[in-house]
């Protein structure tokens, strides 16, 4: 409030996990999923009333991080390709749906105010519908649906992605390291990691047009 600033163009689910020190993985094996939806809630509830607009990206937790967090899993070879994003959030839907109906109850909560929802680390068209099934289930008026353009793959369908969604959210982070091929996490090659390649540009270009 001291900002002044009235939206929030990215809100990570992530920052409120950690202070649980408790995976979303555990609160599934324990079948707290109540719990995390609670958990949730509590912590958008304390940022809601301070913003005109919001746009929340769903879970993103790779395995080499937070691995501290109880029922984290084991860390893969190499987390940044691996299982995470909107991958996880398919093959673990009941997560998925607690982290949507948090956002569903703060969002009827404060019906004056925007919420827009993103999912992550998007490759393929059937991974925004089945998405999208998933946040019809929960969607309010004043919820928009949407998906994050972070991989090169998300790039070249554009034009099908689309015909889906209500707004699109650049992660230039992830499209950087994928494009070049760059591990934007291991230090040896960060001078390779340029967010200003003209390949990056030639990408946001596209999805722009």
């Amino acid at each position: 409030s001291k900002t002044g600033l009235k939206h929030i163009g990215l809100m990570r689910l992530e920052g409120i996990i950690a202070r649980s020190n408790r995976h979303p993985l555990h609160y599934e094996k324990m079948n707290q999923l109540h719990q995390y939806k609670q958990l949730l809630e509590e912590g958008l509830r304390k940022i809601a009333p301070y913003f005109d607009s919001i746009w929340i990206r769903t879970s993103d937790i790779r395995t080499d991080e937070f691995s501290s967090l109880e029922g984290a899993p084991a860390q893969e070879i190499n987390p940044m390709l691996g299982f995470h994003g909107i991958r996880f959030s398919l093959k673990h839907p009941q997560i998925l749906l607690a982290e949507l109906e948090a956002i569903k109850t703060t969002a009827q909560m404060y019906p004056s105010k925007k919420f827009g929802v993103m999912f992550p680390q998007i490759i393929t068209l059937e991974e925004v519908k089945q998405s999208k099934i998933y946040y019809e289930r929960v969607k309010t008026a004043n919820m928009e649906f949407g998906v994050m353009i972070e991989t090169p793959a998300a790039v070249q369908i554009i034009e099908d992605i689309t015909e889906e969604v209500s707004f699109i959210s650049f992660g230039t982070n992830d499209l950087t390291q994928f494009t070049l091929a760059v591990d934007r996490g291991e230090d040896s090659v960060q001078y390779l990691y340029n967010e200003l390649h003209p390949a990056i540009f030639s990408q946001i270009k596209k999805v722009i047009e």
